[in-house]
């Protein structure tokens, strides 16, 4: 059995003092896994949080966030190490953007943040690397998880609500994502990638559920760039109807000489209910931080996080908030 963590610790405060300012535990993975033999492998994963809600607010909460029985699949012509997960399982696109984007410790990436997808649910998914896998050369300055020569390919039908909820309806989300890497050869870290999610939302009342977000990323050993736009309708947990879209940026920048990076996002969301104009809302979220990196992938950063939300009813005006962070993530 092998077993993994990945733990994110941090000290929070608003800037200026009033609102926040505590140390906790952000999230707190532990993963078992264990081959059962050349085609079958199993994995857990507990995901442990501080519970903010009712009367346990303050308590250590144990979530699910993994468990699944992973099969291997054979090759078949352009399909590349195929397997498939069932049970509770990755979905296809927040798996992949934070193996680019890896300051998940710093908060939730872009869809995430703003509720309209998890990384995580019950179903059933499908995952292959396109074209045979990249040389090692190429390997070394990408690092990627999914190393297809041409890109990889990820297809799933799940609950649609989440890891975190209960089934509310019988419908079932169709997930995908089709990554290509157009020039393996003398630029193996650009990467375009689309996904998308269709189904209806974790509700009673059959709300649409619909996701496009298009992605471009860049990887080297020292640098790490992406661009993303999104567009659809409801989300996740349903109760809306609305359509929503936006953008986000990422960077980072690591030095040579030291074990130091710095890196950038910008969010930008706009809730668009088409139907009542007058209810638009926006927000902006900018980020900034410095990391080091020590032992392993084990880093310690220290950021800023600066929202600006702006709604035009039912009282117009504009909110701001500032938190400043100091992180730790453990990973062993």
């Amino acid at each position: 059995v092998h077993i993994s963590g990945n733990w994110f610790m941090a000290y929070r405060g608003n800037i200026p003092s009033e609102g926040d300012n505590f140390f906790g535990l952000k999230r707190g993975y532990i993963t078992f896994k264990k081959n059962l033999n050349e085609t079958f492998s199993i994995r857990y994963t507990q995901d442990i949080t501080i519970d903010k809600e009712g009367s346990d607010a303050g308590n250590i909460e144990l979530l699910f966030k993994y468990c699944y029985l992973k099969a291997a699949l054979p090759e078949v012509l352009f399909f590349t190490q195929p397997f498939v997960e069932v049970g509770l399982v990755h979905r296809p696109w927040m798996e992949f953007e934070q193996k680019i984007n890896t300051y998940r410790v710093q908060g939730k990436m872009f869809l995430e943040r703003f509720a309209v997808i998890s990384s995580a649910d019950f179903g059933i998914n499908a995952v292959t690397l396109l074209g045979g896998k990249l040389d090692d050369e190429a390997r070394e300055k990408v690092k990627s998880s999914l190393p297809g020569k041409y890109g990889s390919l990820s297809l799933g039908v799940y609950n649609g609500g989440g890891y975190h909820a209960i089934e509310q309806n019988n419908n079932k989300t169709f997930e995908g994502r089709l990554t290509l890497r157009p020039f393996p050869g003398f630029m193996p870290g650009l990467q375009v990638t689309y996904a998308t999610a269709n189904g209806k939302g974790n509700d009673t009342i059959q709300s649409p559920f619909i996701v496009n977000t298009y992605y471009l990323s860049f990887e080297n050993p020292f640098t790490t760039l992406a661009a993303q736009y999104y567009h659809g309708t409801g989300k996740e947990a349903g109760y809306t109807e609305w359509d929503y879209n936006g953008y986000s940026f990422f960077g980072e920048v690591c030095l040579s000489w030291v074990p130091v990076a710095i890196f950038g996002r910008y969010d930008h969301f706009h809730s668009d209910p088409s139907s009542v104009i007058a209810m638009d809302s926006w927000d902006k979220v900018y980020i900034g931080g410095i990391v080091w990196k020590f032992y392993k992938e084990n880093r310690l950063l220290v950021d800023i996080e600066h929202t600006v939300h702006t709604e035009t009813f039912p009282e117009p005006g504009t909110t701001v908030n500032t938190i400043a962070e100091l992180a730790l993530e453990i990973v062993f």
